[in-house]
C-alpha cells in the first residue's frame, strides 16, 4: 500500500509534467535526416552513434551565414542619388506652385548638379519673380539663391540630414522586404556605418542572382516619349551633339532573338524629370495580358490613380515609356485614358524576369542605388567544420562540469548536470519556436551559459548543506536550499538579462546572435536550474522514498 501511494504522488509530481513536455518537444523540433542514415558505415556501435549524431537536426533552426556558408555583402549607399531624387521631385511640386501663381515666365533650361537644381530664365526679373515665390512657399524645405537670371536651389540642411540617414534606413527595409518576398531563411539586413549595408544570405551561392535582388533599384518612372531612333548618336545629331539639360536619352531593353543573339534596340529622347514616379504603387504581381504574354500587372493608391489618368489623359496618340533604372522596359502608344488605377508592364520574356520585377516594384524602389563594394562566398564546409567545432565546445564544457559536480557533490551533482542538458534543451525549444537563426557566435553564448548556470545549482547545494547540517530532515533543508537561494539566482539573471538585451539592441549581426542565445541560456536556467530541478528532487526523494543524502 505504501508504495502504491509512493508511485500514485511520483506520477502526480510536477517532474512528470516536465517530461511530458520534454518529449513533446523533443518529437516538434528534433528530426532525423534518412538520407544519411541511409549511408553505408563501418561496423561497431561507436560508428553507428557517430551516424546517428548527424543525422540529427534541428528542423527549425536557421544556420547563420558561418555555419551554412553562403553569401556576404556590404553595399554602398548613393546618397547623392537621393538627393538628386528629392530635388527632381521638388522641382516637379514647384512646376504646380508656378501655376498655381499664374507665372507669366518659365525656366528657360534647369539643370541638377552638386546638389543644386538651378534654373535659368530669360532676365533678371523673371528670376527674382521665381525666387519670391520659392522662397514663401517652400522656404521650409528649400534654400533659394538669385544669382543675375537664375535661381539655385538647395535642399535645407534638416531635409538633407533626414533624406541622408532616411535613405540608408530605408535601404535596410526594403532589402528585407524584398529578400523575405523571395522565401529565403536566416538572412540578415542591418545598417553597416553611415552609408553602408551588411547582407548576409545563409545557403545562397547564386552571385547573379543576388546582384539582380540586392542591387536593383527597380526606380519606376513614367515619361512621355519626345522622338525614337535606332541609335544614340541619331537622337544627339538633331541637338548638334550637345544634348539640352532637361533632355535624356535612354535605352530600350534589349530582347533575345530566335538565334540566341541580344537584338539591337531602341533609343528614346525623354524629360530628365518623370512625369510620374512608382511611388504610388501598392501592389504588383505577375499577369497574362490580352495576347497571353507575361506582364506584371500594377495597382496604384488614390493619388497615383489620379496622377495617370491625367498622364494618358493629356497624351493619346503618344508614347508613354516606362523605365525602371534608366532602362524603357516598355513605351506603348496611348490609345485612350486610363483610369481606375490599373496599369501593366510588358515585354517579360520569362517568368522569372517577371516574378522578380513584381517583388522589387512590391517592396518600393530604393530611394538611393547601392554598390557592391565587397562580396565575400563563403562555403559550407567551413560551416560545418564551426558546427562540429562549437559542438565540441558545448560536449568539453558539460564533460568537465560533470566531472566536478560528481566529484564535489556526488548524486545531487549528476542532478545538477541533468539540468544542464535539460538548460540546452530549452535553449534549442527556444531557437526553433522563434524561428531563429544560429551563428558561432550563438553557440559561444550557449557555451557561456551553461557555465553561468551551474552556479545556480552551486548556491542551492551549498544553502541546502547549511540547513542540513543544521539538523534539518532532507526534504525541509531542500525546500529551504530552493527558496534560500531563489532571490539571489534571480537577482544575477536579471542583471544578466538586462546586459544581453542592452547588446542585443546596439550590437551588430554576431554580437545579437550572442545575446539572443544568451538571453534564452539565461531563461533556460531559471526553468531548469531551478523549477525543473526541484521537481526531479522530490520525484526521487518520492520514488525511492530517500531519507539523507550527501552533498
Amino acid at each position: 500500500m505504501i508504495t502504491q501511494n509512493r508511485v500514485a504522488r511520483a506520477l502526480m509530481s510536477p517532474f512528470i509534467v516536465w517530461v511530458a513536455a520534454i518529449a513533446i518537444g523533443t518529437y516538434f523540433i528534433v528530426s532525423l535526416d534518412q538520407k544519411v542514415l541511409k549511408e553505408h558505415v563501418a561496423p561497431g556501435l561507436w560508428n553507428k552513434v557517430k551516424q546517428y549524431a548527424g543525422a540529427l537536426k534541428f528542423s527549425y533552426i536557421k544556420k547563420g551565414i558561418d555555419l551554412a556558408g553562403g553569401t556576404y555583402l556590404i553595399l554602398g549607399v548613393e546618397v547623392e542619388k537621393a538627393l538628386e531624387a528629392r530635388l527632381t521631385s521638388e522641382g516637379r511640386s514647384l512646376d504646380q506652385l508656378f501655376k498655381l501663381k499664374d507665372v507669366k515666365q518659365y525656366p528657360t533650361s534647369r539643370e541638377i548638379k552638386d546638389g543644386t537644381l538651378t534654373l535659368v530664365f530669360e532676365d533678371e526679373e523673371a528670376a527674382r519673380v521665381i525666387y519670391n515665390i520659392v522662397l514663401d512657399g517652400k522656404a521650409q524645405v528649400l534654400m533659394p539663391r538669385l544669382v543675375d537670371n537664375t535661381v539655385q536651389i538647395k535642399l535645407s540642411a534638416e531635409l538633407e540630414r533626414r533624406i541622408r540617414s532616411g535613405s540608408v534606413e530605408q535601404a535596410v527595409n526594403v532589402l528585407s522586404t524584398r529578400l523575405l518576398s523571395t522565401g529565403l531563411e536566416g538572412l540578415n539586413v542591418v545598417q553597416h556605418g553611415e552609408r553602408q549595408v551588411e547582407v548576409q544570405l545563409p545557403g545562397l551561392d547564386d552571385s547573379e542572382w543576388v546582384r539582380n535582388m540586392v542591387a536593383k533599384t527597380a526606380m519606376l518612372e513614367f515619361k512621355v516619349v519626345e522622338k525614337t531612333a535606332g541609335s544614340q548618336e541619331a537622337l544627339l545629331a538633331e541637338y548638334d551633339g550637345d544634348l539640352p539639360s532637361d533632355k535624356m536619352i535612354i535605352p530600350g531593353k534589349r530582347d533575345m532573338g530566335d538565334a540566341g543573339i541580344e537584338e539591337a534596340g531602341r533609343w528614346y529622347l525623354v524629360s530628365a524629370f518623370p512625369d510620374m514616379t512608382g511611388e504610388r504603387v501598392v501592389d504588383a504581381n505577375v499577369q497574362r495580358d490580352q495576347y497571353n504574354k507575361l506582364c506584371v500587372g500594377l495597382k496604384l493608391d488614390g493619388i497615383g490613380a489620379r496622377e495617370f489618368g491625367e498622364l494618358t489623359g493629356n497624351n493619346i496618340g503618344r508614347q508613354v515609356a516606362i523605365i525602371i533604372d534608366n532602362v524603357v522596359i516598355s513605351a506603348p502608344n496611348v490609345q485612350s485614358e486610363i483610369t481606375g488605377g490599373q496599369a501593366i508592364i510588358t515585354g517579360m520574356s520569362s517568368q522569372k524576369e517577371a516574378l522578380e520585377l513584381s517583388i522589387v516594384l512590391k517592396s518600393g524602389s530604393l530611394s538611393a542605388p547601392l554598390r557592391e563594394e565587397h562580396q565575400i562566398r563563403v562555403g559550407a564546409s567551413l560551416g560545418q567544420d564551426a558546427i562540429n567545432k562549437g559542438a565540441l565546445a558545448c560536449f568539453m564544457a558539460l564533460l568537465l562540469l560533470f566531472i566536478f559536480s560528481i566529484w564535489y557533490y556526488k548524486i545531487p551533482g549528476l542532478f545538477a548536470v541533468i539540468a544542464l542538458i535539460v538548460n540546452m534543451f530549452f535553449v534549442f525549444m527556444f531557437l526553433s519556436y522563434f524561428r531563429a537563426t544560429l551563428s558561432l557566435s550563438g553557440i559561444a553564448g550557449m557555451v557561456l551559459a551553461i557555465g553561468v548556470a551551474i552556479d545556480s545549482s552551486i548556491l542551492i547545494f551549498e544553502r541546502t548543506k547549511e540547513s542540513l547540517a543544521e539538523g534539518n530532515p532532507l526534504r525541509k533543508a531542500l525546500s529551504e536550499g530552493f527558496a534560500g537561494a531563489l532571490m539571489v539566482i534571480v537577482d544575477s539573471n536579471v542583471t544578466a538579462l538586462l546586459t544581453g538585451i542592452i547588446l542585443f539592441k546596439f550590437g551588430g549581426p554576431v554580437v545579437r546572435n550572442f545575446a539572443t542565445a544568451w538571453m534564452l541560456g539565461i531563461i533556460a536556467t531559471v526553468l531548469a536550474g531551478i523549477l525543473f530541478m526541484r521537481a526531479m528532487f522530490n520525484f526521487f526523494i518520492d520514488i525511492f522514498d530517500i531519507k539523507t543524502m550527501r552533498f
